[in-house]
Parts: structure tokens; C-alpha cells; sequence
């Protein structure tokens, strides 16, 4: 557990919907979470759980139609970024809160040179000059670790590699100094050494600045090595909530047990990786009760019809699982006196 428990984000009953013609997607549908000053927060699970639309619904980035923020609170620094006018958002926006996106190939705009790029987030927040800003932009590349940033920064996003480019990310979203940054997979189709270089960049801008970070990722490696606690989602809701550290050693959830049990392990031999049955379940057709019960080896008949809540199940954990709850054992104990068996 972090020491500093200054909290700078409380998001809060988030429901963020999409209404098309195949009926309600229910992409993030009542989550709970917050992040401390220093902290970095991970936002982990299989991809199409919600993770992204998490972000983008912070930064009042959904597109509208069909998406649609239908409930929550999400308070930075106490004000409710919900009840922001679109141009109070603006002056958030890459100024407090920013945000690094998946592939900086398609962030950037490929007409333009990178250090304009970085110089325009100067002359919109702070209004600096264009001389100004471009000397910033440079100084940004030098922070990020470009080499030769003056040549560099005249060049478009086509002429560097793939680590250079999410450099230039880190460099704009950094631009302002932000309480705030939203990593959205910041490490994906980077190789082994350069994800390394990244994410020790990361770690290093973060403690210079003091800034919090929200780690969005698929990749439990990319967790252990950056994240303090840890939100692991599936279909829209929270399911685990804790310390990195306890999330390794004692993970709760079935679904972390699964997601955990699938990776290769280096300390004892594996024949095969173990994979979780089933599939996620559709946006569109959720089940009654708990999401992960038609994939899970331990629901039973209250699993599948009602949907368990977070539940405090100590040392600072959470977890949606009645597993952990009294109604389990009750359930248990009729199942007994009628006879059942137990799985």
C-alpha cells in the first residue's frame, strides 16, 4: 500500500452504453475506483472488457451518438469532470489529465512534423509563441530520450521507428506536467527491449514529477513491473480490486485465477498452459447474474442469477464473487439439506 493516500481520481457508479442497432452495449456498466497522488493504477482483463471506454468516458472523449455516459460521478481533485462543460474539458484535457493511445502511428497525424505536434499542446495550453513552443517540443524529445531532438523533431511520424514514435506519445502527453496519465496499452507491438525501455521511462518521468498513473493493459507482466494496485475487469464490471503484490500472490477472483494460470511459468514445467473455457459473453446479451459464471468451475445456481457486488474481503481487497460472501454458505447449506453434492 502507497503511503501518500491523497486521492486525485474517484470515479464512481460509471455507466457508459452504446445504443445501436443491434440493441445496448453495455460497455462499462458500474464501476468503482480510485487513484492517489503517485499512485499508478492498472486496468487489466481481455480485450473487450471495457478497459478502454473506462478512459475514454474520463476524458469525455465518447463519441455521442452512439455512446452515451449514463450514470456515475468521476471527481478529480473533487469536481465532478461530468458536469464540465466541453470547454472546461478542453483546458483538462492534455493539460491535467492526458493521455497516451494505443498506436501512435494512427495518434499522430502524419502531415505534420513531430515537434509541431508537441509545440501545438504548448501554444494551447500554456499560449506560448511558436519560437517558444517549438524550443519546448525539442525539450520534450531530449526529456524522452530522443537523440539528436533537433533533428528529430523536424521529421514526421513515417521516419522513426515504432519506440521513437511512442516517445513522441510520452513526449505530448507529458507536455504540461499532468496529475494525471492515461496509458492505453503504451507498450503493444513494441518488442521485448524496447517495451522494457518504455515502461523504465515511464517509471522515471512519473517519480520526477509526481504525476498518477493509470496503466491500461492486457499484459500481467506489464503489470507486475508498473502498477501499485490493480482493477481487473471483465464485461464491463470490476471483478478484482487490490494491491499489485496480493493480486500475484493470492488472487481471488476465478476469473484472475484463470487469467494468472494461463501464463507460461519459468519455475516448473508446463506440457500445456491452462486456458479458460468458454468465451466472453456478448455486450449485447449479458448474463442474468454473474458475468463470469458461464466460464466459471465453482457457480452455482445463485452465480447464474444474481449479480454479486464488490466485496471487502481484507487487506485493502475487493472482490465480485459470492464465493466471499455469507449468501455462498447459505446457499451451500440448503443445497446440503436437500441432498446436492458440492462442486
Amino acid at each position: 500500500m502507497l503511503k501518500q493516500q491523497e486521492k486525485v481520481l474517484e470515479v464512481s457508479n460509471l455507466q457508459t452504453h452504446f445504443f445501436t442497432d443491434e440493441g445496448v452495449s453495455r460497455a462499462v456498466d458500474g464501476i468503482d475506483f480510485t487513484l492517489h497522488k503517485g499512485e499508478t493504477l492498472g486496468l487489466v482483463g481481455e480485450s473487450g472488457c471495457g478497459k478502454s471506454i473506462t478512459s475514454l468516458s474520463i476524458l469525455r472523449l465518447i463519441a455521442s451518438p452512439p455512446g452515451r455516459i449514463l450514470n456515475g460521478e468521476i471527481l478529480f481533485k473533487g469536481q465532478d469532470l461530468l458536469k464540465k462543460t466541453d470547454k472546461e474539458m478542453g483546458a483538462i484535457r492534455g493539460n491535467e489529465i492526458s493521455m497516451i493511445f494505443q498506436e501512435p502511428m494512427t495518434s499522430l497525424n502524419p502531415v505534420y512534423s513531430v515537434g509541431e505536434q508537441i509545440a501545438e499542446v504548448f501554444r494551447h495550453h500554456q499560449k506560448l509563441g511558436r519560437k517558444e513552443a517549438w524550443e519546448k517540443a525539442v525539450d520534450m524529445l531530449r526529456l524522452v530520450g530522443i537523440p539528436s531532438p533537433e533533428k528529430r523533431a523536424k521529421q514526421e511520424p513515417y521516419e522513426l521507428s515504432g519506440g521513437m514514435r511512442q516517445r513522441v506519445m510520452i513526449a505530448m502527453a507529458m507536455a504540461c506536467n499532468p496529475e494525471i496519465l492515461i496509458a492505453d496499452e503504451p507498450t503493444t507491438a513494441l518488442d521485448v527491449t524496447i517495451q522494457a525501455q518504455i515502461l523504465d521511462l515511464m517509471k522515471l518521468l512519473q517519480k520526477q514529477m509526481g504525476m498518477s498513473i493509470i496503466m491500461i493493459t492486457h499484459d500481467l507482466g506489464v503489470v507486475s513491473e508498473t502498477c501499485d494496485r490493480v482493477a481487473v475487469m471483465y464485461a464491463g464490471k470490476i471483478v478484482e480490486y487490490t494491491d499489485a503484490g496480493e493480486l500475484f500472490a493470492n488472487p481471488k477472483h476465478p476469473y484472475t485465477i484463470g487469467l494468472l494460470n494461463s501464463l507460461p511459468r519459468t519455475d516448473q514445467d508446463q506440457e500445456e498452459l491452462q486456458a479458460i473455457k468458454g468465451s466472453v459473453p456478448s455486450p449485447y446479451n449479458m448474463p442474468a447474474g454473474c458475468r463470469f459464471a458461464p466460464r466459471c468451475p465453482h457457480a452455482r445456481e445463485l452465480c447464474q442469477t444474481t449479480v454479486p457486488e464488490l466485496t471487502d474481503v481484507g487487506n485493502g481487497s475487493q472482490v465480485r464473487c459470492w464465493i466471499y460472501t455469507p449468501e455462498w454458505n447459505a446457499e451451500l447449506d440448503a443445497h446440503m439439506k436437500t441432498g446436492g453434492s458440492i462442486q
